[in-house]
């Protein structure tokens, strides 16, 4: 089973879910900057709430996080940020962590993106092992291109794979001009973990598997092809989370 489900960031109602389904649960509540401090007591009531989901996740800050910055301040910040998240994630006993990228279209020219960016996520990486693995999300992109250069240059210089792809489906569809062929067949097994869900095309909205311009059943046969070792998480409104899993129960992507 390689199926988890969030609700963004609201933690109730969660476990019922993955219990019936047998789902893993991605934690989100620690995206907003005012769980990050002083929150080590929460991390360990919602360790202890999830003891028995085996398949954990946890998915760090991203408002104003742009690793790319030349404002060495802004990364001082950003790692303290980032370190603490990562020791939540250690507490609550995740085994996936993701992180966005932070691109801005046209902030950067695209050599000093990469530059700065390398070398923001190596000094993040140092020193952490493959106890969790982490994944890094698109957000802005509007095409692969960047993330898989910056991928391959983190993990060379790492001498190892320190970190992957988190595909968000739903911010390809509101902000590429690319299809998500393109994107999975392109990124292809550097794709480790995929947040689910659908929209308008326009906006972030996070609506249901079965509502939107997405056609989910193609991404998900595209990602089973090319990207067979991804985890997929459900990140719907918490309305529509139960019925996500239901619609992917019922066609049989919880048996593949």
């Amino acid at each position: 089973m390689r199926v988890l489900i969030s609700d963004c960031a609201n933690f109730d109602g969660l476990l019922p879910i993955a219990e019936e389904f047998g789902v893993g649960i991605e934690i989100q509540e620690f995206t907003s900057p005012e769980f990050l401090d002083n929150k080590q007591y929460r991390a360990k009531e919602i360790g202890a709430k999830i003891r028995n989901i085996s398949l954990r996740g946890f998915h760090g800050p991203f408002s104003e996080m742009v690793p790319a910055t030349r404002d060495q301040k802004i990364k001082d910040v950003m790692l303290e940020r980032f370190e603490t998240a990562y020791r939540l994630a250690q507490t609550v006993g995740a085994n996936h962590f993701g992180l966005h990228t932070g691109f801005i279209p046209k902030t950067y020219p695209h050599d000093i993106w990469i530059k700065n960016s390398l070398e923001f996520w190596t000094s993040f990486l140092a020193g952490k092992n493959d106890s969790i693995s982490i994944h890094m999300e698109n957000v802005y992109e509007d095409d692969p291109s960047i993330m898989i250069e910056l991928l391959d240059k983190i993990n060379k210089a790492m001498q190892r794979e320190a970190v992957s792809a988190c595909l968000d489906v739903g911010h390809v569809n509101a902000n590429s001009s690319r299809l998500h062929k393109e994107w999975i067949t392109s990124l292809g097994a550097r794709i480790k973990y995929v947040h689910v869900h659908n929209n308008g095309g326009v906006l972030d909205d996070h609506w249901g598997l079965w509502k939107g311009t997405i056609n989910i059943p193609g991404v998900l046969d595209l990602l089973l092809k090319h990207s067979p070792d991804s985890y997929w998480m459900i990140e719907a409104v918490q309305p529509d989370i139960y019925k996500s899993v239901l619609w992917l129960k019922e066609r049989g992507y919880l048996d593949k």
